[in-house]
């Protein structure tokens, strides 16, 4: 009786694992369904080399999670294997029935709980609470969900009451000429205004969250209030992408 269990608790744990490690895919960034197909490859080595395959090696969270699944998975094909092995050795035609009765009976009750929705989710915000408790995934993946690549980036600015876009609008201030694309401004009371118009007006205090190239992240951060541009960005440029790090 203790192989059955055995066997029925590894594939139990399996299920599991292959849960965890999509989320914890999803949560960098990836959609629900390539998420969830990486793991499954992981889990049993199937080594698929898909688009999606090319954005898991590329991201160092993305790795550590496909490598875990891949360790967990090669133990724990190789404990089913044992496990059902050591099942079956020894039993008669009758024991061995009753044991694959057993078995085909809990496999199909994980089947009906896989396709429940109600449990599923349940399973789905526990694993989802853990991990982010544990610090094992951050969720999201700035540079994946905007398609960074060489040369361009993500900054956060802050406005201070000297910059010389205070009181003048997107409009007026013209980001886009410099190549920049201003995604949306943080204000000084907390509340955010995503996707701002060019009527929108800046103010001492204000976030902007910008994307562009590199280089010209750089000389926003650089001018000053005297320059020929008007525009003055003392303020340090953080990089989001920075802040958004595997945890150990």
């Amino acid at each position: 009786m203790i192989p059955l269990i055995a066997l029925l608790a590894a594939a139990v744990l399996a299920m599991v694992v292959i849960r965890t490690g999509a989320i914890a895919l999803e949560m960098t960034g990836l959609s629900r369904d390539a998420a969830r197909f990486q793991a499954l490859s992981a889990f049993f080595g199937a080594g698929f080399t898909t688009g999606e395959s090319e954005l898991v090696v590329n991201h160092p969270v993305r790795r550590r999670v496909i490598r875990d699944l891949i360790i967990v998975g090669n133990i724990g094909i190789l404990t089913l294997i044992t496990a059902t092995i050591l099942t079956f050795v020894g039993e008669g035609a009758e024991g061995g029935l009753k044991k694959g009765v057993i078995i085909v009976f809990v496999l199909l009750l994980l089947g009906l709980l896989s396709r429940s929705r109600l449990w599923m989710a349940f399973i789905d915000r526990t694993i989802t609470a853990a991990l982010k408790q544990g610090g094992v995934v951050r969720a999201l993946d700035y540079e994946s969900m905007l398609h960074v690549r060489e040369g361009y980036s993500v900054g956060e600015f802050l406005i201070e009451a000297d910059h010389a876009l205070v009181g003048r609008t997107l409009g007026q201030s013209r980001p886009r000429a410099e190549g920049l694309t201003v995604l949306g401004i943080t204000r000084a009371n907390g509340s955010y205004e995503g996707l701002p118009h060019g009527d929108a007006t800046i103010h001492a205090g204000d976030t902007l969250i910008v994307y562009g190239q590199e280089s010209a992240l750089r000389r926003l951060a650089s001018q000053r209030t005297d320059d020929s541009t008007g525009i003055n960005t003392n303020a340090e440029a953080a990089d989001i992408s920075s802040r958004v790090e595997p945890a150990d």
